[in-house]
């Protein structure tokens, strides 16, 4: 995947971002090693990216800030799913996550045609909440858990046929004893589809 970046880059005459991935700048792949997320999971994605800028702090440049997943035979919900969980339950240090669906199918003379949605899912927004953990049934976060990854485009949680566009997940950070609680978001927030077109007229 990196080297398939360095060659988009240099044929659109981006020759600094293909130098950052090459080692000359604060772009660090880091392939598809297993990243540890708040809600008990391993992670390991099929590409990623992480900033190695000595100025930001050490746990953020081991953390990858985007991440690839590409789905073959995995379900499109599936799919939405890890996006989102990588997102939602890092802790807001997961910045983007880019999901490429490929489906297979037939046009009718049997040709095979694959169809490929790209999707961009991005850290929406950290939402505190105080006091944790509510104590009104009217409050929107009462009844929900820690470190576990809610589905947020609709209140069914469980029979839900098509893919999720947004997630969240409660997480604590700072202090132990005084934590912060913070609900972060991940939405879908652009797709599109790429179908190949094959001409029968030759």
């Amino acid at each position: 995947m990196t080297a398939v970046w360095i060659r988009f880059f240099r044929t659109t005459a981006s020759d600094s971002a293909a130098e950052d991935l090459e080692g000359g700048g604060n772009i660090n792949s880091i392939g598809s090693a297993d990243i540890e997320l708040v809600d008990g999971l391993k992670k390991a994605p099929d590409c990623s990216f992480a900033d190695s800028d000595p100025n930001i702090p050490p746990d953020a440049r081991s953390f990858p800030t985007i991440i690839w997943e590409v789905a073959v035979t995995e379900s499109s919900a599936k799919l939405a799913m890890d996006c989102g969980r990588f997102i939602a339950c890092s802790q807001g240090r997961g910045l983007l996550a880019i999901g490429i669906d490929i489906k297979r199918g037939k046009d009718d003379s049997g040709i095979n045609l694959p169809t490929v949605r790209c999707s961009m899912w991005e850290l929406e927004r950290g939402t505190i909440i105080t006091p944790w953990p509510p104590t009104q049934p009217s409050n929107p976060m009462y009844g929900w858990a820690l470190d576990t990854l809610y589905r947020s485009d609709t209140d069914n949680q469980t029979s839900v046929l098509t893919p999720a566009t947004s997630f969240f997940c409660i997480s604590q950070l700072g202090d132990p004893n005084a934590p912060e609680t913070i609900a972060f978001y991940a939405k879908e927030v652009q797709n599109f589809l790429v179908s190949m077109i094959v001409n029968h007229s030759k």
